[in-house]
């Protein structure tokens, strides 16, 4: 259609309405509730994420979760496990039974465990080991960057101690050097931290002595551990037949070399093989009817031969019942004791017998 005539009535300013369009339609203002409604629901979101970032990147606030890794890895017989999870408290080289190898060796070892309660530094947790369950606490440690560990007051210690020096210690079949004590040390001993266990203990490095095997044990009960043990050294099966034999080759020596006399009847070595007869004798010769027994004792480096069951010995021999001029020589036997002594001494790696 045409546009109004010139002087028509129009708006001022007002634009140029296509006939038939819809004029635009004003903007309504939001209502309050609305606004606050979406303020509202805004804030709630940044609050979730803040709260669930905060979650994922906070410390834990006891120690619930390492104790859990701790006794789990225990009952898998994981020690890397439940070092990563705890504090012995002592250096590297002290750590040596919490190694896998020694670990894995022990007897009742942990069967299950259940976290009771957990508040701060202590969890309440419920154990049972080799089939008997007992209550435990743990005492935690926290690190400054909020890091919960196992802490060293749980760790027991075995004390492993011998009554002579010795080079090393085996704990599980594992071999652990022992300290130098110094040279004027009449004893060896250990005292290392271990996992809640059997171990079985005992000494290596010295062919010539052995120890009878003793246990340890770390129970979650205190009461019923027994983690201190002497270890008393003794002649090993070597040394023993090593000791026969050169206590045989002696006494060979001194049958071989009888006096005829008993002027000359205190052979060095074989103070066993004397005569006891004021009148002259000829053809002394002695028999060994049953071997004597004996142990070997330990005093400091030397090892004690001492007589156990006598043995029976037979000498026979002449003796002059006449005199010089007109002799009478008789036949006589007798029967007597057979014992044994002497020192073994370890010379140059070498057992060597020193005659008494």
């Amino acid at each position: 259609p045409p546009p109004p005539a010139y002087g028509a009535y129009q708006q001022p300013y007002a634009p140029y309405q296509q006939p038939g369009a819809t004029p635009p339609q004003p903007k309504r203002p939001l209502n309050r509730k609305v606004i606050i409604g979406i303020a509202a629901g805004a804030a709630a979101v940044l609050a979730a994420t803040t709260v669930g970032l905060f979650l994922l990147f906070s410390p834990a606030q006891d120690g619930r979760a390492a104790a859990t890794t701790y006794f789990q890895a225990l009952k898998d017989g994981d020690t890397k496990k439940a070092l990563s999870v705890s504090d012995p408290g002592v250096p590297e080289n002290e750590a040596v039974l919490l190694q896998e190898n020694v670990y894995k060796a022990a007897g009742q070892h942990i069967d299950g465990f259940r976290i009771l309660e957990s508040k701060g530094e202590y969890v309440r947790a419920e154990v049972t080991q080799n089939g008997r369950k007992q209550e435990d606490i743990l005492m935690m440690t926290k690190s400054p960057g909020g890091e919960w560990k196992v802490g060293p007051k749980n760790f027991q210690k075995i004390r492993l101690s011998a009554n002579r020096p010795v080079k090393s210690f085996t704990v599980n079949g594992v071999d652990i050097a022992a300290p130098d004590s110094g040279s004027a040390s009449q004893a060896s001993q250990l005292l290392l931290p271990a996992f809640p266990g059997e171990y079985k203990l005992g000494i290596s490095g010295d062919k010539y002595a052995t120890v009878e095997e003793k246990k340890a044990l770390v129970s979650i009960d205190r009461r019923i551990s027994d983690t201190s043990e002497t270890l008393k050294v003794l002649p090993s099966q070597l040394l023993l037949d090593e000791t026969k034999a050169l206590l045989q080759k002696k006494r060979e020596e001194c049958i071989a070399s009888a006096p005829g006399t008993t002027t000359r009847s205190y052979s060095s070595g074989c103070s066993g093989f004397n005569l006891y007869e004021s009148r002259p004798t000829r053809n002394v010769n002695w028999t060994i009817d049953g071997e004597p027994t004996f142990s070997l004792s330990l005093s400091k480096d030397v090892w004690y031969i001492q007589s156990e069951e006598k043995g029976k010995a037979t000498v026979s021999y002449e003796v002059n019942r006449g005199n010089e001029a007109t002799p009478k020589w008789e036949p006589h036997v007798e029967v007597r004791e057979a014992r044994v002594s002497g020192e073994i001494h370890i010379v140059d790696g070498k057992a060597t017998l020193k005659d008494q």
